[in-house]
């Protein structure tokens, strides 16, 4: 299987006929030269559309709109990528791009900055978070343009100049600016620490073609500041490259354990086994899972749970279980096609069942209950005795990665704000409301608060906030329905505390304090303490550490 392979979704078994329909609809768009006795029905459609239809139409559109049908009927993951999106869809793949160094989202009909690159272009030109990007290079940049418009007016080549008008809200300023772009990297191993003297903590946030080098610099670094135990969170990673989550598994494994395996109907069996050289083999190892681990993560997940290298803790992942490989097209657009699954060591598949209704795959965790998050068939009467660890755990197939220590997290209470969660995130509004509602008291926070650990402890977010955020948040159309509550407190309380700390401590802050307000430290060290019982090690051939 290709390197450039990607996890997603699922294979392709009566699928040829409807491919081969699909790419000679696509005919024109491709390049191909079909014959015309020999034409299928989409060739002849799109023909006689073109010659005889009453108004003008746009061929293109219409074949694009095709493809997704097609694909829509295949699998939730099968997926068509334009040409004017594919490099936005690229970018995250490869690690890196050349542009500006700044995130930012359309809100209030203007493009809003959350967030902006150490070193980059932006920084040096002094662009904030906060700041409104009003014009590039000419182009009035509103949120009525389509993201491909956005996209064109803003990258380039680095080294390309770009003229922009930015307003910054809190001097009420418009401000002009001319920038080189060049080449920013993401990177997504930022977020590394040590939780105490022997303890350590990494974050991946996906897997990209750099991650496994990044995963490495910064396990040598906490190695050289004393870490003998390793917890990795995987919570929100939805996944990325096969490649890279094998090579981060193989840091983890002794020689000839096996990590994974591929197959489909178009696709030989693939194995992927351990080599023995792993930098991180003997260490005690916690892996962090939530609802949107997905993909390369819960195989990475899943392949230190067989082997009993690690407690998985939190609550259960998605449940991708299939892999699609990126095909190009000629005109610069992508096909993400699924090509087969895959299985975890013990053979089982973590795929969770779908149909043609995409929005209720997507929104099922929102419908999960606790029974669903455990491991024990005393609670899940649907648990079957069918794949077992080395050691002889119990392990469950289908449903996503189950836990063998739960984590109780926003989705354990089933109330409106569960279906939102996604919404808030996307908005970026914890960030919006920051910088724009709360700016002014950055300066006197940073100065009351030396250290994460106090900042947690005794900052508040007082009830003058909640509620406006709240009314701020719901003119955004998807977050109408959003009201007050008890929880919908707390969680806006945590995330704006987060977000505060993220802008005073950088991410190690925004990272510590959310792992601080679920208790994801404390039950750590009760999980290390029990470590070798979870696993089923034999105790005299095992390090045991007092937490």
């Amino acid at each position: 299987m290709s390197g450039m392979a990607e996890i997603n979704n699922s294979g392709w078994r009566s699928v040829k006929p409807l491919l081969f329909a699909l790419f000679l609809a696509a005919g024109i768009v491709m390049g191909f030269h079909i014959n015309r006795e020999r034409q299928d029905k989409f060739s002849q459609l799109f023909e006689i559309i073109s010659k005889d239809y009453v108004d003008s139409t746009n061929t293109e559109e219409l074949q694009e709109e095709a493809i997704e049908f097609v694909l829509s009927r295949l699998d939730p993951h099968s997926s068509y990528i334009p040409s004017q999106l594919s490099e936005i869809n690229e970018r995250q793949i490869r690690g890196n791009y050349e542009g500006l160094g700044i995130e930012y989202i359309s809100f209030r009909d203007t493009l809003f900055v959350f967030n902006v690159y150490p070193g980059g272009p932006a920084e040096k030109a002094g662009i904030r978070a906060g700041d409104r990007l009003i014009v590039a290079n000419g182009v009035n940049l509103t949120d009525s343009l389509s993201t491909a418009v956005i996209h064109e007016a803003m990258q380039g080549k680095a080294g390309s100049a770009i003229s922009l008008t930015v307003y910054r809200r809190s001097t009420n300023q418009f401000l002009n600016m001319s920038l080189s772009r060049a080449r920013i990297v993401i990177n997504s191993t930022e977020v590394f620490y040590m939780v105490n003297n022997t303890l350590g903590y990494i974050q991946i946030e996906r897997f990209s073609e750099q991650t496994h080098e990044q995963f490495l610099n910064a396990l040598g670094m906490l190695t050289r500041n004393g870490m003998q135990d390793l917890i990795l969170d995987l919570r929100n990673n939805g996944g990325g490259l096969l490649s890279e989550a094998v090579s981060i598994a193989n840091e983890f494994l002794e020689k000839g354990r096996v990590i994974s395996y591929t197959y489909g109907l178009h696709r030989r069996r693939e194995d992927y086994v351990a080599d023995g050289k792993g930098k991180f083999r003997d260490g005690k190892l916690i892996v962090l899972i939530n609802h949107n681990t997905a993909s390369a993560s819960e195989i990475l997940a899943g392949a230190l749970q067989d082997n009993d290298r690690a407690v998985i803790m939190g609550n259960r992942s998605f449940g991708k279980g299939l892999v699609q490989q990126p095909f190009r097209l000629s005109d610069g657009s992508m096909l993400r096609l699924t090509i087969s699954r895959y299985y975890t060591p013990s053979g089982r598949s973590i795929q969770k069942t779908y149909n043609k209704d995409i929005e209720l795959y997507r929104n099922e965790i929102y419908r999960r209950n606790l029974a669903m998050d455990t491991l024990d068939p005393i609670y899940d009467s649907t648990i079957r005795k069918e794949f077992f660890t080395g050691n002889g755990r119990l392990l469950t197939a289908g449903g996503g990665i189950r836990p063998d220590i739960f984590l109780r997290d926003t989705l354990s209470d089933s109330t409106e704000i569960e279906t939102l969660m996604p919404g808030l995130f996307y908005s970026r509004i914890f960030d919006i409301y920051l910088l724009d509602y709360m700016a002014a008291e950055l300066p006197d926070i940073r100065n009351r608060y030396k250290n994460i650990t106090g900042f947690h402890r005794h900052y508040k977010i007082d009830d003058r906030h909640i509620n406006r955020f709240l009314n701020i948040a719901k003119t955004i159309p998807y977050l109408r329905n959003l009201k007050f509550s008890a929880k919908t407190s707390h969680i806006i309380q945590k995330y704006l505390k987060a977000a505060i700390g993220y802008r005073i401590f950088g991410e190690i802050g925004k990272s510590q304090i959310i792992n601080l307000e679920e208790d994801v430290f404390s039950k750590s060290f009760e999980v290390l303490k029990k470590y070798n019982r979870i696993l089923n090690i034999d105790r005299e051939k095992s390090r045991i550490f007092d937490y």
